[in-house]
């Protein structure tokens, strides 16, 4: 009974306590509405604060985390920023609302425990931390991923005699999800609140033309020929410059070679001369005349190795080194032979003149069946125009004793290009390739009509012979005449630039001696 009578007692006490100091206390917080001391708010200690004062010192110590510097490395290179550019920002949860009520809200055992927590050690209310999300992904994408390294194809190329490899080089990407998420763990979750420095994720990249695809580049797809022994040395060195620039050319599956991108542009500084190209009908000298014979030969091997033709046009006029239907026409970008590789591997254009004749070779990966099936291509002519009759050009400045066809005769011509298939001996198939017209042209002739002058006759009479003499020596002077023209032509035909530097017409390595028995 006596102890029911003590515990009884200590309990009255305790509420008569609270009711006293606790009322004093309340009436001293409402008085001067001030957080009690030992209350933080994250770091911020906001003791004897008021609500206005408590909001500014956890403005002024989040500027100061917004200030902080957050570096991303990326393998050797870094890039930094401030976490305010993020977007860091607080949000206090009503912390500083909760601060003012300790002590003062709540029934008389909630504020005495209260009161009780402050004293062992103090209150501290979180402030939560968010950053802008789409302001990382931006930072991650744009500047991170500045340094992503793209991979590199492994490369094929002829030389030697044989076919050249090298190895493909892995890139670099950024993973920007990964590294997104990385950032906003480590300055949410376990940020120390010191200046962070944290790597990015970075994944390798596989090239899609590794060394073992391209290794299966190594067969001979198809081969081409075409002559021009009776060039000039302009135009048979404008046919050693296009295969210069052709030669190892390399295009991946889907991509379209353009000849036009390839051998333009057509100028002395690309190494170009000036020789005969076909202009409105007639024939006139032009830089770079003859890469017409480059983009025909290169077509006729496209034929041969099966690749699917984009563009080509045909000539003007007849040519002579290819049949009808088998010519590839370039002219500014109006004209141009494009052809698609349509296999699985990169092909390979190897290109080279020698003796007097341009050669392409188109190197790839076989999957046709060459023991019981062949391919050839027939020309089929629709129809023959005869040429005008000749234009006769007078030349008053000529002698009427010159003569000279300064551009012959063409005859018209519609024709079709057709793709024959055989297997085993027999033929499958027959697919059109193209239809060409090509326009007649007349002989163009030029004539002297100035007349030469009679010889002067001897009053006193003078034998015979010497005005034979006279007349023959007009004559000779004459022919001479036209000899040394003739040969101002022919030289203005060979002339390749002011200084006289004629480039070789031959482009080839003496190594390429070797290549004969690949072709079978």
């Amino acid at each position: 009974m006596k102890r029911h009578v003590s515990y009884f007692y200590a309990v009255m006490v305790l509420t008569v306590s609270l009711m006293l100091f606790g009322n004093a206390f309340c009436v001293y917080a409402a008085e001067n509405n001030t957080i009690t001391k030992g209350v933080f708010i994250d770091e911020v200690d906001v003791s004897g604060l008021t609500a206005i004062e408590a909001e500014n010192k956890i403005i002024d110590f989040v500027n100061e985390l917004r200030e902080r510097e957050i570096s991303i490395l990326v393998e050797d290179n870094t890039v930094s920023t401030k976490l305010g550019d993020l977007g860091y920002s607080h949000n206090t949860n009503n912390a500083i609302e909760q601060a003012l009520e300790l002590g003062t809200a709540g029934n008389l055992i909630k504020r005495y425990k209260d009161l009780k927590d402050i004293a062992q050690g103090g209150i501290t209310y979180p402030l939560e931390f968010t950053l802008d999300e789409n302001k990382v992904r931006e930072l991650v994408a744009t500047k991170v991923s500045e340094f992503n390294l793209d991979p590199v194809d492994a490369t094929v190329s002829r030389k030697n005699g044989e076919m050249s490899y090298t190895d493909h080089i892995l890139g670099k990407k950024v993973d920007i999800e990964a590294t997104v998420l990385g950032i906003v763990d480590a300055i949410t979750n376990s940020w120390d609140r010191n200046n962070i420095v944290l790597d990015a994720y970075i994944e390798d990249v596989t090239p899609i033309y590794t060394r073992d695809v391209m290794e299966q580049c190594n067969t001979l797809l198809g081969s081409f020929s075409t002559e021009y022994a009776d060039s000039a040395e302009g135009r048979a060195a404008n046919l050693a410059n296009g295969a210069r620039l052709i030669n190892n050319t390399v295009i991946y599956p889907g991509e379209i070679f353009s000849g036009y991108e390839y051998l333009s542009p057509f100028t002395g500084k690309n190494g170009y001369y000036v020789a005969g190209a076909y202009s409105k009908g007639k024939i006139i000298d032009s830089v770079g005349g003859g890469a017409c014979q480059v983009t025909t030969t290169l077509y006729n091997a496209a034929l041969e190795a099966e690749l699917e033709i984009v563009e080509r046009k045909a000539h003007s006029m007849t040519i002579s080194y290819v049949n009808l239907s088998r010519d590839a026409a370039i002219a500014g970008t109006y004209k141009d032979l494009k052809f698609m590789n349509n296999t699985d591997v990169p092909i390979l254009i190897q290109a080279y003149t020698k003796g007097r004749k341009i050669t392409f070779n188109i190197w790839g990966h076989e999957t046709r069946d060459t023991d019981n099936r062949r391919i050839e291509f027939e020309t089929r002519v629709l129809s023959e125009t005869a040429p005008p009759a000749d234009v006769i050009v007078e030349d008053s400045s000529k002698p009427v004793t010159y003569r000279k066809v300064t551009q012959s005769a063409h005859t018209g011509y519609k024709a079709e290009l057709y793709k024959v298939i055989y297997e085993n001996g027999v033929e499958v198939s027959r697919t059109l390739i193209n239809k060409s017209s090509y326009s007649p042209a007349p002989r163009y002739i030029t004539v002297g009509t100035k007349a030469v002058p009679e010889a002067p006759k001897d009053p006193e009479g003078s034998d015979i012979e010497d005005d034979n003499e006279d007349i023959q020596e007009q004559g000779n002077e004459s022919g001479l005449e036209n000899n040394q023209e003739e040969e101002q032509e022919t030289q203005q035909d060979n002339m390749t630039n002011p200084d006289g530097q004629l480039q070789g017409d031959i482009f080839w390595d003496s190594d390429w001696d070797e290549e004969g028995p690949e072709d079978d």
